[in-house]
């Protein structure tokens, strides 16, 4: 039997509510997100498709402790270096994703020297953990067609205030837009 992404739900529930040790919820949570990302059916249709002309980003489940979104790449979006405040465990449901993963030692002045740490392609199951300390990077849709990802993540990112670096490393400030959703 498939898992269902109530399952999916309950469980991080459980989880977050047993655990408190960033590290520790992502290790328990992804090979959960790992199984969910199996069975694309487990997310409705309309979630797994972007809007014409942008990248599709939808809520699926808000909680306290986490949240699940649903996030649709188009060939050639990408979203550049930057952080995300809190833990984050992303899975892809459907083609493929490139990833990657930097430290940012600051120099001050609002500058930071990027400094690759690996690069990554996910393809469909992969699924890729956050957490502070090693929680910024850049995503790449570098195919011809849509890739589909569950994200889950210990902060609603929807208006928190984070960072986001340019390829010269000049830091800017980034809050998330709304879920198209919610």
């Amino acid at each position: 039997m498939a898992y269902t992404f109530q399952q999916f739900v309950d469980d991080l529930d459980r989880i977050t509510r047993e655990e408190t040790d960033q590290q520790t919820i992502t290790q328990r949570v992804a090979p959960l997100l790992g199984e969910l990302v199996k069975n694309p059916d487990a997310i409705p249709a309309e979630y797994r498709r972007s809007p014409d002309g942008q990248r599709g980003r939808y809520m699926l489940h808000r909680a306290p402790r986490f949240n699940v979104t649903s996030v649709i790449w188009r060939p050639g979006d990408v979203a550049g270096a930057h952080n995300h405040e809190t833990w984050g465990v992303i899975g892809v449901v459907a083609n493929e994703i490139e990833e990657t993963r930097y430290r940012v030692p600051e120099q001050g002045a609002g500058r930071a020297a990027l400094e690759v740490t690996r690069v990554m392609r996910h393809g469909p199951g992969a699924v890729s953990c956050l957490v502070p300390g090693d929680e910024v990077h850049r995503m790449r849709n570098a195919s011809d067609r849509d890739t589909v990802e569950i994200h889950v993540y210990g902060r609603d990112l929807a208006g928190l205030r984070r960072r986001t670096w340019s390829e010269d490393g000049a830091e800017k400030p980034l809050v998330s837009p709304k879920y198209l959703n919610c």
